[in-house]
């Protein structure tokens, strides 16, 4: 599974932005609200789509970004498409904001979310994603948890056992809770496991 891509930006062709990485172009839907500049380099956090038919990645400038997607789409009629409009229409701390105060109405007025399934997302999402706190920041709800499993999974893309990759984060728990960067910590892993 691809988790980050980190390349050159070419150009946006019908909403997905392309990004050369050593010579293969990846085209991924990003949100409305991405913008770089061609020929720079871009890091996009990564979750792909497996569908019967079509292989789709779907990419964001922020992990916080791709974790409020992946809650999105976990919603009964909330696709990724949907989801990447909603995160195209609000930021991360508005849509914490609008969910966490039930504002239905704001939530249905982005474009192809009705008011019952603005009130189902609110419903089924106003526990999972957190809150904002000072400073503008967003503390998402089993963070820590999700940290944790996106580092055990790199570890085995890496090509460790799952149990190896366990062992190897148990000296690092505190730093997966005091909320180090996901690299950095991945970093220091790899090196100690080498």
């Amino acid at each position: 599974m691809i988790a980050v891509l980190r390349g050159t930006y070419v150009d946006i062709v019908a909403g997905e932005a392309v990004v050369d990485v050593n010579g293969v172009g990846y085209a991924v839907r990003v949100p409305a609200t991405f913008t770089a500049d061609r020929g720079s380099v871009v890091k996009l956090y990564i979750d792909t789509v497996v569908r019967e038919d079509s292989i789709t990645l779907f990419g964001f400038g922020d992990p916080s970004e791709k974790m409020v997607f992946r809650k999105l789409y976990s919603v009964s009629g909330v696709g990724p498409k949907t989801a990447l409009g909603i995160i195209s229409f609000f930021s991360v701390q508005e849509l914490v904001r609008v969910i966490s105060s039930k504002d239905v109405s704001l939530l249905s007025k982005v474009p192809g979310i009705g008011k019952k399934t603005a009130e189902r997302i609110i419903i089924e999402l106003r526990d999972k994603l957190g809150t904002v706190t000072s400073g503008d920041t967003v503390s998402f709800a089993g963070e820590e948890r999700s940290t944790y499993d996106e580092l055990v999974e790199a570890l085995v893309g890496f090509g460790y056992k799952r149990n190896e990759a366990v062992d190897a984060l148990k000296p690092r728990l505190n730093d997966i809770n005091g909320g180090r960067k996901v690299e950095e910590i991945l970093r220091e892993t790899l090196r100690s496991m080498a």
